[in-house]
Parts: structure tokens; sequence; C-alpha cells
């Protein structure tokens, strides 16, 4: 039960920063970003783990920016930033 409670406080934490570091970018709904981004971070290290692939990273870089640059630019259209 203690390894179980570490890895879900590892999680919310990861998701608090995530969330905290879209809402520094003015994106409308930082939580939706910040959700995204922690799928996008737990497949990328599955795949660096199950598949052995050090272009997992690299991948997950390039989708992480198409992620903030659709957030934002939904933001933008909104007229809620910048």
């Amino acid at each position: 039960m203690l390894v179980e409670q570490a890895a879900e406080a590892y999680r919310r934490w990861v998701r608090a920063l995530l969330t905290d570091l879209a809402s520094q970018t003015g994106v409308p709904e930082p939580e939706v970003l910040a959700r995204q981004l922690h799928l996008l971070y737990d497949g990328s290290g599955q795949s660096a783990r199950m598949d052995h692939d050090p272009a997992a990273a690299a991948a997950a870089r390039s989708a992480a920016a198409v992620l903030l640059d659709a957030a934002l630019a939904r933001g933008t259209a909104a007229g809620l930033t910048g």
C-alpha cells in the first residue's frame, strides 16, 4: 500500500506541475493541456521502456509543442491571451 500511495502522490505532483506550467503560458484551460501533456509523458515513458525507443522523448517533445501551440491558438482566437 505504501508504494501505491507514493505512486499516487507522485502522479498528483506531476499533474500539479504540468497544470502550473500550463497556467503560466496563459492557455484558456490549463487543466486540459496539463492532462494532455501528462498522457504524453506517460506514453513516452512507456515507449522508451517497453520499446527501448530512445527517440520517444523527441517525438513527445514535438507532440507537446503541437498541443501547446493549439491551446495558445484557441486562447488567442477567443481573445483570452496576450
